[in-house]
């Protein structure tokens, strides 16, 4: 009787290349994390446009990172974020280093283009000093916007376009300015950015809506959110309120300055006439339960510049 050796088993060549083609792929898809000390941001710029790939990380190193040119985040889908302290502040700054904006998104970037836990300082420029956004959603997560200036609108970030939904959490604007309209931020028309736990204090603008502007038919959503300082959102009453929100609409020393635009004036008594009769308790401005002539009364006692 004829025994025949077992013989070897061996993977067919072609199942070992698509074994080789899936690790190959597997490698390539693993998230990778460039890590960048302080100095010039331009290598940030570097690895936006030449090296990361879609879920990669770019983490700034402690210190001022200046931007001399802004940075597009040119719709990648990856997280640009700063190392913290152990409080979890940032310790990370992009600092505009001349008359430029220092971060800018225009490609359509949504959710998956994260910003993260940065300071945004000293940006210079015509419109969203700090972060322009432009038809894009990205989300942002305890960056501060400090120091922003715009010669037009929105110091520290300015949004436009109705495919302009981003998200804010845990977001800081301090002491940014517009030279018109949008200290610390201007959403424009058809926007509808949600801002979430956000801080606003120390804006200011050459014309009206120190904390924030919305142009009509933006629609921004905000919850527990705190503006320090009246009138400083610009139209009082221009933003989806959610809850939980610390805003005072309007100054008690000029209480009829309803449209916030720095005085009391003809635009004011029209929003009045507007609401006669009613029980409006933003134009009852005696409190007695309706809007009536003594209200009128009211707002022409108050006539003119608001201090």
């Amino acid at each position: 009787m004829n025994v025949q050796e077992p013989s070897s088993r061996r993977t067919p060549p072609s199942v070992c290349s698509v074994i080789l083609v899936a690790a190959l792929i597997g490698c390539h898809a693993a998230a990778e994390t460039f890590r960048l000390e302080a100095g010039p941001a331009s290598r940030v710029q570097a690895l936006i446009d030449d090296v990361v790939s879609e879920g990669d990380e770019i983490v700034l190193e402690a210190g001022d990172h200046l931007v001399e040119t802004v940075i597009d985040l040119g719709g990648r889908a990856i997280t640009l974020r700063g190392e913290t302290d152990r409080l979890g502040l940032p310790t990370a700054r992009l600092v505009g280093a001349g008359s430029t904006g220092v971060l800018s998104c225009r490609s359509g970037e949504t959710a998956t283009t994260r910003i993260e836990t940065l300071d945004v300082v000293g940006g210079d420029i015509d419109l969203g000093a700090g972060l322009l956004i432009v038809d894009s959603s990205p989300a942002l997560f305890g960056v501060r916007f400090i120091g922003n200036v715009a010669s037009v609108f929105g110091g520290g970030v300015g949004i436009f376009g109705s495919k302009s939904n981003p998200h804010f959490e845990d977001c800081d604007f301090i002491d940014n300015r517009a030279e018109l309209v949008g200290g610390g931020c201007l959403n424009g028309t058809d926007a509808s950015p949600i801002y979430r736990d956000c801080f606003w204090s120390g804006n200011s603008v050459g014309l009206y809506g120190r904390g924030m502007y919305n142009q009509v038919d933006a629609t921004p959503a905000l919850v527990g959110c705190e503006v320090d300082g009246c009138c400083d959102v610009v139209p009082p009453q221009s933003f989806i309120d959610e809850g939980e929100n610390v805003i005072d609409p309007y100054c008690g020393g000029c209480r009829a300055d309803f449209n916030c635009y720095g005085g009391v004036g003809s635009a004011d008594l029209g929003l009045l006439l507007g609401a006669w009769g009613s029980t409006d308790p933003v134009y009852d401005l005696n409190g007695d339960g309706v809007v009536g002539g003594s209200d009128i009364g009211a707002l022409v006692a108050q006539w003119g510049p608001c201090s």
